[in-house]
Formats: C-alpha cells, sequence, structure tokens
C-alpha cells in the first residue's frame, strides 16, 4: 500500500454502477465525492420501482483506491457525466439527473453545457460552498501540501443517522490533488449558474457539517428557471441514506410525477 492510502480500504469491487430498466423520462444518479454509487441505492431502487429507467454511474476514480482517484481531474467525472446521460438517451429525450455533493457540481455544469438534455435536477446537498474554510482558502497550496501528504484523513461520514453512517462505502481519506479538482469545478459551476434553466429542487439539511446552507441561496437566486427548496431538521450532509431519505424519494416522486410519461 503507498502513500495516498494512507488509512483507506480499497474499494475494489465496490463501486458498480447500478442500472434499472424503465421509461422516461430516464434519470441519472451522479454521488458524491469519494463514494460510490451505493449511496444513492435507496432513492434509485425507488425511483425504479415507480417505473422508471435508472444509471447511477462510479464516477472515475472512485469504487477503487484513492491513488486512482488523485489521478484523475474533474473533466474525467464530467465526460463520464455526459457519456451517461447519452447512455440513456438524453440527447433523444430530456433525462432527469440527480446529483449528490460533487454529483450535484455535475449535474448543474450538464444542465448548463447540455441543456436540450436536462429536463430537471435534483440537487442533494449540492457542494456549492464548503463548510471548510481553509479548503478554498489554500486552494493554491494544495499541491505542494499534497507532496508531503498525499491523502488527508477523512473522520466518520456526515451522515446523523448511525446505521447508515458505519454501512457506507467511501475512502477514509482525500486525495489533495482531487480536492483541488472538486475546487475548480466548483467556481466553474458557479460562473455557469445563470446559465441554467431547467426546473429544479434542491435538498439540503440546516445540520449540514459539509456545505454551507448559503449555497442553497446562491442558486435560489442565480439559477433562471423555477427553483423549489426542501429542508430537512433531522439529517447531516448524505441525505440520500439519513434519517429523511422517506422524505426524500418522497420529494422526488412529487417533483417528477407532474410530467410523468413511462413511455
Amino acid at each position: 500500500m503507498g502513500p495516498l492510502d494512507f488509512q483507506s480500504k480499497d474499494l475494489l469491487g465496490r463501486g458498480a454502477s447500478l442500472q434499472y430498466p424503465g421509461g422516461l423520462p430516464a434519470h441519472l444518479f451522479l454521488h458524491g465525492f469519494t463514494a460510490t454509487p451505493e449511496e444513492l441505492g435507496f432513492l434509485a431502487h425507488t425511483v425504479a420501482q415507480r417505473g422508471y429507467r435508472v444509471l447511477a454511474p462510479v464516477l472515475p476514480g472512485h469504487g477503487s483506491t484513492p491513488s486512482a482517484l488523485a489521478k484523475t481531474r474533474w473533466l474525467d467525472w464530467y465526460q463520464a457525466t455526459e457519456e451517461s446521460a447519452a447512455a440513456l438517451g438524453a440527447d433523444q429525450a430530456p433525462i432527469v439527473v440527480v446529483g449528490q455533493s460533487l454529483g450535484g457540481l455535475l449535474a448543474l455544469h450538464l444542465a448548463a453545457c447540455r441543456p436540450q438534455w436536462v429536463e430537471g435536477l435534483i440537487l442533494l446537498a449540492p457542494a456549492i460552498f464548503l463548510r471548510a474554510w481553509w479548503v478554498e482558502t489554500f486552494a493554491a497550496l494544495l499541491p505542494v501540501l499534497a507532496r508531503v501528504r498525499p491523502c488527508w484523513p477523512k473522520g466518520t461520514s456526515d451522515i446523523a443517522d448511525p446505521e447508515a453512517r458505519a454501512q457506507r462505502v467511501g475512502y477514509s481519506c482525500v486525495p489533495l490533488r482531487a480536492l483541488r479538482e472538486l475546487l475548480t469545478l466548483q467556481r466553474i459551476v458557479r460562473s455557469q449558474v445563470h446559465r441554467v434553466q431547467q426546473r429544479t429542487l434542491i435538498v439540503q439539511s440546516k445540520l449540514d457539517h459539509t456545505c454551507l446552507w448559503k449555497g442553497v441561496e446562491f442558486l435560489r437566486h442565480g439559477i433562471r428557471g423555477p427553483v423549489k427548496v426542501l429542508t430537512l431538521e433531522q439529517s447531516f450532509h448524505v441525505v440520500s441514506v439519513d434519517y429523511e431519505r422517506d422524505v426524500v424519494a418522497a420529494a422526488i416522486h412529487d417533483f417528477v410525477s407532474p410530467r410523468t410519461s413511462l413511455s
């Protein structure tokens, strides 16, 4: 095990994509930074049970080892996003994109760059502004820090439900080079928000320890399409698996059902 794998378990074999056949609109689920599609499994399965086609891909560098993630760039994650959207036939029939944290950034970037592909956005605790202020402040130093400590220990997952927290699959350290890529994507997405015209549902908890609530307000005022916000009171950051996951699933259903085709 190399220095990039400091205090982190390999996830080889734990990063499988999730796919379900079904009707339209198809749903693309995008997981968070250092995580896998497993964190979206409950929501993806619930959507599939209602008859929709679902794809939740593994983003490059995830579901493997931290050293693999350290070698990726944000464009790799976005290319995988576009390829997955195309696999769902987004160029023929617009899709719903559900993105959690990093996945929310990728969903917004797709909506800005390929507006005709996206019918609606569901953003779960999107990583617009991180609570750890020092990350952005010292972003330029991350490559230097990476030479000293390539992978930074994460601590426990930001999940209130202890059972869900114990079961979550993800790296236990953050490759600093990959973190800088996330920050680059974050800045790009902030500059593009005014180009997003799709209807959007934002889900975030007041108890989120990872992302700041001001990100919700930034999106609410920046997105040109209609925006609805669901505020959670008991969950932390990973809302897809936390105490209010059933509330989130119901909100996704309500968001999509008025326009359902299932053709």
